[in-house]
Formats: C-alpha cells, structure tokens, sequence
C-alpha cells in the first residue's frame, strides 16, 4: 500500500512538473466557465451540486449521485443504484448539510418514507432563508480512510492557502500550506485525485473558497462532497 501511495503522489507531482499542465484539464476549464457563467447570470456566488459535476471534469473521481425532486424518484434511483445510498438536500446555498440534519443514510427502502420529509424538514425549519432545489441520491462509501480538504483566497489573485487533514488506518494528520502558482505542487504531497481540485483553484482567480470532502475507496479517493464560493 506504501509503494501505491508514493507511486500516486510521485504522480500528483509529475502533472504540475509539465508545462502543458493546463492543456491536462481544458476539458474542466471549458465547463468551469460555463458554469462561472451560468451563475453570474443568475446573481448567484455559490456553487453546491455544480461543483461536484464541475470537479468530475477535472478528473476527479466522483461517487455515483443522481438528483432527483420527489420521493418517488428516490425510490427509482435506489432500485437502479441499489443499497445502500445517502440522501442529501440539495440547496440554493452551500450550507453544511451535516450540521442541519439534512443527511440520511438509507440501508432499507422503508427508511426512505421517514428520511425524506426530516431531510425537507430540517432545511425548512433551520434554515428557511435558503430554498431547497432537490434532494441528492449518492451511493454510500462506508471507508474508514477520509479527507478534508480547504481552499481559501484572501482577495482575487492567485495565492491561496490549502489546509487539509486526513484520517488513514486510524491515524489523524493535517498540514497547511501556502500555493502562489503550479510550482508550488511539488510541496503538497497528495495523491493524483486531488490534482483536479488544485488546478481548478489555479486556473480560477474568482474561487474565494473551497470544500471538498473525500473518502477512501480501496486504493483511490473518492470526492462525495463539495462547495465553492466565490468573490462578487
């Protein structure tokens, strides 16, 4: 497992070492921009679903969601995902799901008539300024192995300050670091499947913050939540 894991950040490293690193993720920069877009249209500087799709993009791996905005839907989407599955609320605001009780685990379909109005009926009665868009189906990752990982500009311009901690066969890290530009990546020490997350924060001035939790999955980490918001 060692071998695997210095193997992928030797790898994380090689990708901001090129200097076509940018010509890596264009795919990701294309549909970032449409989204920037979308949401300057809309008078809106908070990304919540948006930014899980946008960070697939990038390379990063995602677990499988679907969102859906019924109750019967949840049922078609567990019976095509199978058990067992998180529900989530699905917000006009990047809020802290957790926080407000608006996350459930479902390991039996007849959780799903008990979950889904606690799930509407936290986010109503906690916090009724933010308008609920629909409730998020994602399949459940039950690793024991998890990152946090924060990104958080001061002002619109490239430096930014990345904190993360990591929980890995049952031992707690976290480290701090400062990133004015791609050279900057040989000090980070992540493995690959962060590299999306980094260049999406590098190549977009306007991202003011980011939140991106993942969970570990066999030998690959996967993204299963995230947020971003950004400067007027």
């Amino acid at each position: 497992m060692r071998d695997k894991v210095e193997s992928a950040i030797e790898r994380f490293k090689s990708i901001f070492r090129k200097d076509q690193w940018e010509e890596r993720f264009l795919v990701g920069k294309k549909k970032a921009k449409k989204i920037l877009e979308k949401l300057k249209k809309q008078g809106r500087n908070e990304m919540t679903t948006e930014s899980m799709e946008l960070l697939e993009y990038y390379g990063v791996p995602v677990a499988d969601y679907k969102v859906v905005v019924s109750k019967r839907e949840i049922y078609q989407v567990v019976d095509e995902m199978g058990l067992p599955v998180v529900i989530k609320s699905v917000t006009s605001r990047a809020v802290h799901r957790g926080d407000i009780g608006a996350v459930c685990l479902i390991e039996d379909k007849g959780q799903i008539e008990e979950a889904y109005p606690q799930v509407l009926g936290e986010v109503a009665s906690r916090m009724p300024w933010v308008a609920l868009t629909g409730i998020m189906v994602q399949e459940y990752l039950p690793g024991h192995d998890k990152c946090w990982l924060r990104i958080e500009r001061d002002r619109k311009a490239n430096p930014f300050k990345v904190w993360w901690k990591r929980i890995v066969g049952g031992k707690q890290s976290s480290s701090e670091k400062l990133i004015e530009g791609r050279e900057d990546m040989e000090s980070v020490g992540l493995e690959e499947e962060f590299a999306g997350v980094f260049a999406f924060a590098l190549q977009f001035k306007e991202v003011q913050k980011l939140e991106a939790d993942f969970v570990r999955r066999g030998d690959e980490w996967v993204l299963v939540d995230s947020k971003v918001w950004l400067f007027d």
